[in-house]
């Protein structure tokens, strides 16, 4: 893989580093810095090194909503950042459905066929988080492990976690799941910014990925421990704990997925049942449950290139004006008792309410959990207090503690089913939570991934469309992607015989 290993500042840092001498870039080009000068920066003055290194952080940040990530020349709404993962992960399974094909965006995840080696979204996958990967290694580099400044140190902690969550991710997708497949070939291993050695780096095998993901974590943790962040656009110990919580579901380490849970949600509390319906529920950093999100501004904004020009039915998007709306699937809606007040979150003529008028013209099941803003500056959710809360209750019904799990998921369900009061819970009854509580938020696919689930749409009363309604087995690897062909042509270490499979059985039953 190609990961640019030049470091090229903003106006900002080079201004700031001026001070270090008239003739400091002497040697480079203006706004350049080779290795050997950040290390003369860092060992000289630890505020300069922080003028280096701040920027890079704030760009790593800023690059999970960037616009284009892939660099094509063309235009490619369907791409921006974290949320277009997570978007195209639920549309792939069977709890969300569409209201017509569209465009083109997303309609190939929705039919599962963008696996194949030479389409855009492989490519996508993979180039989206060995960037970040990239941008994570360059810091990395230039803090040293040693460092006692406490920004310093905690800019570091981010990238550790960031480089770990990456491998983790990119490891789902081109492999089946890690429980049965450990020696599986999964992804390289990338932790250098050197180009000539990432790009012969060869398919680790799961085990290896998910050690060096674990290391990553526990690293990273460590050095952010105590670090106040500024805002909730940064990786802080606890986002780290919750984001090593989801890993250690996938590695079935369920002791740490409660341990790092707990603390991930620590000093949070989750949304009321009027909190949960409330405007900006699930559009603005702000609000209480968030925990890790991305904060959408005037600049920052991608406009209908966004997760909201899809997901708002509300705005002038694709998921609004143009009319492809995306829906709850209907037996999953159906399967709500009517004191759920989650059925709200959807537009159901059977709920009572009264809708607005332009909420009158949805069709029946559309979501209006994700509402409007202004401008398109509506936010990012990356993670909130209620996943946490599922993660330790299906943690624990993994370990037979079905009454602990049911206390711990009553937190949640207090506040959400007012007739729900189970005493005790299976990882089904977890799992069922999750698929209501979490819907649209990015987790459908990679639940079913780790649990090794297929795909029913098929069934009397769908609300799929009729050309998607597959019946799919678990493991398929219509799930999955093949490595980008841009990939097998410049990485001499992994042979096209190390390619996935393509998949052969029919999608439909």
């Amino acid at each position: 893989m190609k990961i640019n290993k030049i470091l090229l500042f903003s106006a900002f840092a080079a201004t700031a580093l001026a001070s270090c001498g008239d003739g400091f870039f002497d040697i480079e080009n203006a706004g350049v810095a080779t290795k050997d000068q950040i290390d003369e920066i860092g060992s000289s003055s630890p505020d300069a090194l922080i003028k280096v290194v701040e920027p890079l952080m704030l760009g790593l940040n800023n690059y999970t909503f960037q616009y284009n990530t892939q660099g094509s020349s063309g235009l490619v709404h369907g791409d921006f950042g974290l949320m277009s993962v997570y978007h195209l992960g639920d549309v792939m399974n069977d709890d969300l459905a569409f209201e017509v094909s569209g465009s083109g965006w997303f309609t190939f995840d929705y039919q599962l066929d963008y696996w194949s080696q030479q389409y855009t979204r492989p490519y996508f996958y993979w180039n989206f988080f060995y960037s970040i990967i990239g941008k994570a290694n360059d810091i990395i580099a230039k803090v040293s492990p040693d460092v006692t400044d406490a920004d310093l140190k905690a800019y570091r902690g981010e990238a550790l976690v960031y480089r770990g969550f990456a491998h983790a991710y990119l490891a789902q997708m081109y492999q089946q799941t890690y429980i049965g497949n450990e020696d599986a070939p999964g992804v390289p291993i990338v932790l250098t910014s050197d180009e000539a050695e990432t790009a012969v780096a060869g398919r680790a095998p799961l085990k290896q990925v998910y050690a060096q993901v674990e290391k990553d974590f526990k690293a990273g943790m460590e050095a952010l421990a105590g670090w106040k962040r500024p805002n909730k656009t940064m990786i802080d110990e606890q986002v780290a704990a919750g984001l090593y919580s989801r890993i250690c579901m996938v590695t079935n380490k369920w002791e740490d997925v409660v341990t790092y849970a707990r603390k991930a949600r620590q000093g949070y509390s989750v949304y009321t049942s009027s909190e949960l319906l409330a405007d900006e529920a699930f559009n603005n950093i702000a609000a209480k449950e968030w925990i890790w999100g991305a904060d959408i501004t005037a600049e920052t904004t991608t406009k209908f290139a966004s997760f909201f020009s899809f997901m708002c039915s509300y705005d002038d998007g694709y998921g609004g004006l143009v009319g492809q709306y995306r829906k709850i699937d209907a037996r999953l809606y159906n399967s709500m008792n009517p004191t759920d007040v989650r059925k709200r979150l959807f537009k159901h003529s059977s709920t009572g309410v009264a809708y607005t008028a332009q909420e009158k013209k949805f069709p029946e099941y559309t979501n209006i959990k994700f509402k409007k803003v202004a401008n398109w500056e509506a936010d990012y959710v990356y993670m909130r207090v209620s996943e946490m809360i599922l993660n330790e209750a299906e943690a624990l019904a993994h370990q037979n503690k079905n009454a602990e799990a049911a206390t711990v998921l009553k937190e949640l369900m207090s506040q959400r089913d007012t007739k729900w009061n189970l005493q005790s819970v299976t990882v089904d009854d977890v799992y069922q939570q999750r698929r209501l509580e979490l819907w649209g938020e990015g987790f459908s696919l990679f639940d079913h991934l780790r649990l090794k689930k297929g795909i029913d749409r098929n069934y009397e009363g769908s609300n799929h469309l009729k050309s998607v309604r597959y019946t799919i087995d678990a493991g398929s690897w219509y799930f999955l992607y093949q490595l980008p062909l841009k990939e097998l042509d410049n990485n001499d270490a992994i042979r096209a015989s190390e390619q996935n499979p393509t998949p052969q059985e029919s999608k439909f039953k």
